[in-house]
Formats: structure tokens, C-alpha cells, sequence
């Protein structure tokens, strides 16, 4: 009998010892759960803290997304016009655009007071110069 009451006793305190490394093994967990949760809080605290924010110089993938979100290229005037098909442009887009290789007028170096214009309807950009003759290559960046 007293053998019998020292297995029952063992396998309590083996049972209970069972029960404290579950409870030890739970409380690790939850803990390991609660940094990571924290951690994760921290790094949307962080996007949130810099979006909107750009780093200069710009990486090669910053400069990829802008120009997925910003539809970019290049278009040639020919007769002082052309015109830019595009399902992203909308009839409140903003077109911005630069000169980045001049048709100077009659050969000078100096060409005469330009200015260009873009119309926008939807889904087309006509680029236009004052000079009828303008074949000029311009850079553009579609905001829809």
C-alpha cells in the first residue's frame, strides 16, 4: 500500500511539474508574441512617421515605383505638335514636361521666344509649340 501511495505521489509531482513547464513554455510564447506585436507596431509607426517622405538621392527602385504610379517617356513634335494617347490621362491630369533636345529654328544657336502648351481631353495629351517648324523631343510625367 505505502508503494502504491509513493507511485500516486510521484506521478503528482510529475503531473504538476508537467503543468509549471506548460505554464513556463506559454508564458515564453505569449512574451516572444507581445515583441513581435510590438515590433511590428514600431515598424507601422515608422511608415506611417515617413510616408510621403522621400530620401535623396533617390534609389533606382524609388525612381521604378514613381514611374509605375507616374506614367513617364519621351514624345517628338513634328510640325511644332504631337499628340499622346494614354488610358491614364484624365481631363483634370496635370502633364509636366521638359525640352530635352531644342529644334532651334533656321539653324541658330539661340533659338527665338518658344512656348508650349498641352491640351488634355480624356485619355490624350496634344503637345503644342509656338513655332509651327518645331520638331523638339520632350520628357513628360503623366499625374492622372
Amino acid at each position: 500500500m505505502s508503494q502504491a501511495f509513493d507511485d500516486l505521489v510521484q506521478r503528482m509531482d510529475d503531473n504538476d511539474q508537467a503543468q509549471q513547464d506548460f505554464a513556463d513554455n506559454l508564458d515564453t510564447s505569449l512574451n516572444d508574441i507581445g515583441n513581435t506585436i510590438d515590433e511590428q507596431n514600431q515598424n507601422i509607426e515608422n511608415l506611417n512617421n515617413n510616408a510621403g517622405q522621400l530620401q535623396f538621392p533617390l534609389t533606382q527602385d524609388t525612381i521604378d515605383l514613381i514611374k509605375e504610379i507616374f506614367p513617364t517617356g519621351t514624345i517628338t513634335l513634328s510640325g511644332g505638335t504631337a499628340t499622346l494617347t494614354d488610358p491614364r490621362i484624365g481631363t483634370n491630369s496635370t502633364i509636366l514636361f521638359n525640352i530635352i533636345t531644342p529644334s532651334v529654328p533656321g539653324g541658330g544657336l539661340t533659338p527665338p521666344p518658344l512656348y508650349y502648351y498641352v491640351t488634355i481631353t480624356g485619355g490624350q495629351a496634344v503637345f503644342n509649340s509656338s513655332y509651327s517648324g518645331d520638331g523638339s523631343i520632350l520628357n513628360y510625367l503623366i499625374i492622372p
